[in-house]
């Protein structure tokens, strides 16, 4: 299965060069820019090869927020929670001054000036995180996000049996009606 390269509109330039630079050292690449013609059902797509992949690269930024369309790739992953998982490349390089996302700060990121990008040196950090998912993990960052999934699914699960207990005392009176 492919790595799944994320990114904005604006650095797909960027993301087909790391793309050429991957795939030169033997690592299979999905990218939306080469993969999906224009008038394809694009969620979709998106959404069956981020099921497939076996790894994620993150081009954030340059800047503060990403697209609607990076948006979009953050959702289905983190629905998927793959980064909770310790054995799923999740490597996040931030162009710039860029801020990581909440779900990415499980991870550690790859900093890299915007305007001098050294895609060989890139590609061979990429690579190496890739054979090494383990490297690239937040200890401290993964167990509290462990912990705080533990605590909203406790929490959610007592606030379903709440409504459940409810519905169940209430059941007598919609009879009467």
């Amino acid at each position: 299965m492919p790595v799944y390269i994320s990114h904005s509109r604006r650095n797909g330039g960027a993301a087909l060069k790391l793309c050429e630079k991957l795939e030169a050292r033997g690592t299979a690449t999905w990218l939306d820019l080469r993969e999906i013609e224009a008038d394809s059902a694009w969620n979709q797509r998106v959404a069956d090869a981020i099921h497939q992949a076996n790894g994620f690269v993150f081009l954030i930024g340059p800047g503060p927020v990403s697209d609607q369309s990076q948006r979009y790739e953050w959702q289905v992953i983190t629905e998927e929670e793959y980064y909770l998982d310790r054995e799923k490349p999740l490597i996040p390089i931030l162009l710039g001054e860029s801020e990581l996302p909440g779900f990415l700060k499980t991870r550690h990121a790859i900093q890299i000036s915007e305007s001098a990008i050294d895609f060989d040196a890139l590609a061979d950090k990429v690579v190496h995180s890739l054979k090494q998912p383990h490297e690239t993990i937040d200890e401290e960052s993964l167990g509290r996000g462990r912990e705080a999934r533990e605590r909203a699914m406790k929490n959610l699960e007592e606030y379903s049996r709440g409504l459940l207990e409810d519905d169940t005392k209430r059941a007598p009176l919609r009879s009467l009606k």
